[in-house]
C-alpha cells in the first residue's frame, strides 16, 4: 500500500502546535519544534513490512491546509495516518476529512487521545480506524489483514459503530524495531530553546515504572514497565545520526531516562568506547543522589537534566503519587547543578490538593532550590489519566471541550481555588523567579553560553506580562 504519515497542518492561526510531547500545545511564548518520533517509528516499520511510506511534517514545515491537501493530492496514498492529541483533536479530524476528500484515502488517527477514547474518537465523522496505545504492530496488521481480529484497532463495523479489538500486548523485544524515519523528515527545522538545535529525539526504551496520576503516556500510551532497547541498538542509532545528520544534540524522550541505573550507565559506557561526541540531555528524577550515575551520564557528554519537580508541597506531591521526599529533591537539584548540569525543572500548578498556601510554597521552593531554567505550567487532566477520573468524579471539571486542555489554560477549579488563581499562578511565578537579584549572575553566564536559553525566557517574561 502506499501509506502517508502526516503531522497535521493547523487551520487556526495560533501558531505552531507541537503534538509530539508530552503537553501538546500551540506555542505561547517561544518558538518550538518537536521531532514526531513514534510517528516516524510507524513509519520505518511500516516500510520494513513492504509498503511504500510518505511523510508530511506539516507544522515542521510550515504548511498551510490548503498547501497540505496539494502535497497529500500529489501522492495519492492508499491510508494517511495521522498523529493526534486532546487539543488537537478537532483540528485534526478537519484536516482528515478533507485530505479523504482529496485523495480518497483511508484515514487513521494514533496517539493518546484516541487510545483513551478510540470509539468516541470515531463518533461524529469517517475516521475509518484508530490504533491504541504503541502502534507500530497494530498499525501494520492493520494494513494487511483490516481491523477484525487485529489487536489494538478500533475499526468500523459493517453497520457503521466503532469496534474496539482486545488491547496487543507492549513489544517486549524494541531492538526489532528499525530506528525512525528521518531520513523523511525535515531534521534542520526540529529545535528546543534550552538544547543545541537542531536537535533530535531518541528513544533508549518506552514506559515509565512511576506512578504519577497526571502523567498521560505510561497511562494510555506506552505502560507502566519501562521496557528497554539493548545499549548496542541505542548507540548503533547515535552512531548513525552522527554519520548522516547534522544535529548538534538530542534528548533521551524516554519518561525517567535513569529509572534503570545499569542500563543507563551501559548506555553512557557503549557512548563512550565508541567516541560519540553529539551533546545531549535526558529526564532525570529530581531526587537523583546517586553520584555515581550522575558523573558518569557527564563523562558521556551529558549536558542537561529535565526534572519534574511538580510541586514544593509534600501533601500535593504524595496525592499524585509522585513518590519523592521535597527535600529530597532540593538534595538533588543542588548536587546536579554542582556537578556541571544544567537543570531544567518543571513545576505544575493545580494538582489535587492545591490552595493559594501551596502555591506560594511552590514559588518560595523553585526560588529557593534554582533550577538554571524553569519551566511553570497548569496541571492538565487528559482524558484516560488518574487524574482526570478524580476531577470528573468530583464535579471540578468546568469543560470536556477538548480544544481547552492545554497547559496554560485551567478547565477546572477547587472549591478554594478558581482557574484565574491557577492560570495567575504561572505568571506570578514566571516573575518571582526570574525577576530577582540572585537569578542576575545565572542569566548573565547564560547570556554568552546559551543565547537562545536567554532570549526564551526573556520572551516568556514579555508574554507573561500582558
Amino acid at each position: 500500500m502506499k501509506v502517508l504519515f502526516v503531522n497535521p497542518p493547523t487551520y487556526e492561526g495560533k501558531g505552531t502546535f507541537n503534538r509530539p510531547i508530552r503537553f501538546p500545545t500551540f506555542t505561547y511564548a517561544t518558538p518550538v519544534m518537536h521531532p514526531p518520533l513514534l510517528l516516524a517509528y510507524a513509519a520505518s516499520y511500516v516500510r520494513s513490512r513492504g509498503h511504500e511510506i510518505s511523510f508530511i511534517d506539516a507544522e515542521a514545515d510550515s504548511l498551510t491546509v490548503a498547501a497540505f491537501l496539494e502535497k497529500a493530492g500529489a501522492i495519492k496514498p492508499d491510508c494517511a495516518v495521522f498523529e493526534t492529541s486532546t487539543p488537537s483533536f478537532s483540528n485534526d479530524v478537519r484536516v482528515a476529512e478533507e485530505t479523504r476528500r482529496a485523495t480518497g484515502c483511508k484515514t487513521v488517527f494514533v496517539g493518546p487521545h484516541v487510545s483513551a477514547l478510540p470509539a468516541e474518537s470515531m463518533r461524529g465523522n469517517s475516521l475509518d480506524a484508530v490504533i491504541l496505545a504503541e502502534y507500530e504492530l497494530s498499525l501494520a496488521g492493520y494494513l494487511e489483514k483490516g481491523g477484525p481480529g487485529t489487536p489494538g484497532v478500533c475499526y468500523r463495523g459493517e453497520d457503521g459503530e466503532p469496534v474496539v479489538n482486545p488491547p496487543r500486548e507492549y513489544l517486549q523485544d524494541l531492538d526489532i524495531l528499525p530506528f525512525p524515519a528521518r531520513d523523511l523528515l525535515p531534521n534542520d527545522k526540529y529545535f528546543d530553546p534550552i538544547l543545541k538545535n537542531p536537535f533530535t529525539f531518541v528513544l533508549a526504551g518506552r514506559g515509565c515504572p512511576y506512578r504519577c496520576t497526571f502523567c498521560n503516556w505510561p497511562q494510555v500510551l506506552s505502560g507502566r514497565r519501562y521496557r528497554l532497547r539493548s545499549p548496542q541498538k541505542v548507540v548503533d542509532e547515535l552512531q548513525h545520526l552522527e554519520e548522516k545528520y547534522g544535529f548538534r544534540s538530542f534528548l533521551f524522550n524516554d519518561d525517567t531516562f535513569t529509572a534503570v541505573k545499569s542500563h543507563a550507565m551501559a548506555i553512557c559506557d557503549e557512548m563512550m568506547r565508541r567516541g560519540i561526541k553529539l551533546p545531549w540531555g535526558c529526564y532525570s528524577r529530581a531526587d537523583n543522589t546517586d553520584v555515581e550515575l550522575l558523573k558518569k551520564l557527564r563523562e558521556a557528554g551529558c549536558f542537561i537534566l529535565k526534572v519534574g519537580v511538580e510541586s514544593g508541597d509534600q501533601g500535593i506531591l504524595d496525592n499524585v503519587h509522585k513518590n519523592v521526599r521535597v527535600e529530597k529533591v532540593a538534595e538533588g537539584v543542588s548536587l546536579m547543578k554542582k556537578m556541571g548540569f544544567h537543570v531544567h525543572g518543571t513545576f505544575v500548578f493545580g494538582l489535587p490538593g492545591e490552595t493559594p498556601a501551596t502555591i506560594t510554597k511552590t514559588i518560595g521552593f523553585a526560588r529557593r532550590v534554582c533550577p538554571t531554567t524553569v519551566q511553570f505550567s497548569t496541571a492538565v487532566p487528559y482524558p484516560g489519566a488518574e487524574l482526570h477520573s478524580y476531577l470528573k468524579g468530583k464535579g471540578y471539571l468546568k469543560t470536556e471541550d477538548w480544544n481547552e486542555y492545554m497547559p496554560m489554560h485551567p478547565i477546572f477549579e477547587y472549591p478554594e481555588l478558581s482557574a484565574e488563581q491557577i492560570s495567575g499562578a504561572v505568571k506570578r511565578a514566571y516573575r518571582g523567579y526570574y525577576f530577582r537579584p540572585t537569578y542576575f549572575m545565572v542569566g548573565l553566564k547564560q547570556l554568552f553560553t546559551e543565547p537562545r536559553t536567554v532570549l526564551s525566557n526573556v520572551k516568556k517574561l514579555a508574554k507573561m506580562s500582558v
